[in-house]
């Protein structure tokens, strides 16, 4: 959401016989804000991306670790239902693993403003992120599982088992610092896709919460990204 001092900034642009009001204006920002990121992502790359944030994500590794020590097994999760028109779930999936499969590097990091490295690894990815909306952005490697693995929030009986995705979340070291799980049905309202995060119990509430805000809007992206693909 924009701040409150952006929304009570009424200004107002004159372009010949066109007037471009205030959130006209924030629209061309967004716009050129995503196309600039995504230039400097390209333009670093994913080995450039790891070696311009390694002091950051050790430390974000430390603390993860300290988390995870002071939780001592125990998981803390929430869940997000996003409810988009389309595609359906079978298309959406399939979306979905393609991208993963073919190594989409535009269409993996477009989905969120803090994807900074997406690489795919058959069973695996490893991700630059901030998870949570964390100040640091996280290295983790993500092992993909099958859709009856079992995981601290149960699978919803409601979304068939061949739209569920699980993902266990590792650190750089291997050590276990969270997972989640994804689940698509088709509705009369549309596509409903169910996203669960689960972190170490030690965690802030809010990084949770924060993770579903993320989850929000990378799939709102990619369920959008999917329907223009079909």
């Amino acid at each position: 959401m924009p701040e409150q001092a952006d929304i009570d900034f009424p200004a107002r642009a004159h372009i010949g016989d066109r007037t471009l009001a205030n959130a006209d204006i924030r629209d061309i920002e967004l716009a050129r804000a995503r196309r600039a990121l995504a230039y400097l992502k390209a333009r670093i790359g994913n080995t450039g991306m790891r070696e311009l944030l390694r002091d950051d994500l050790d430390r974000a590794r430390a603390q993860n670790r300290a988390w995870v020590e002071a939780s001592g097994g125990r998981w803390k999760s929430g869940t997000v239902e996003l409810v988009v028109p389309g595609p359906r779930a079978a298309a959406f999936h399939a979306f979905f693993m393609a991208m993963m499969k073919e190594d989409r590097q535009s269409e993996l990091r477009a989905a969120h403003p803090e994807h900074f490295m997406n690489v795919p690894l058959g069973p695996h990815a490893e991700v630059i992120e901030n998870v949570g909306q964390d100040d640091l952005p996280w290295f983790i490697r993500l092992t993909f599982t099958a859709s009856d693995a079992e995981f601290p929030t149960p699978w919803d009986p409601a979304y068939p088992a061949e739209h569920r995705l699980g993902a266990i979340i590792n650190d750089a070291d291997g050590q276990r610092i969270g997972s989640a799980i994804h689940e698509m049905r088709d509705a009369e309202d549309g596509l409903h896709v169910k996203l669960s995060i689960h972190l170490p119990e030690a965690a802030p509430d809010a990084l949770v919460t924060g993770h579903l805000h993320h989850f929000s809007v990378e799939f709102r992206n990619w369920t959008r990204a999917a329907m223009e693909a079909a």
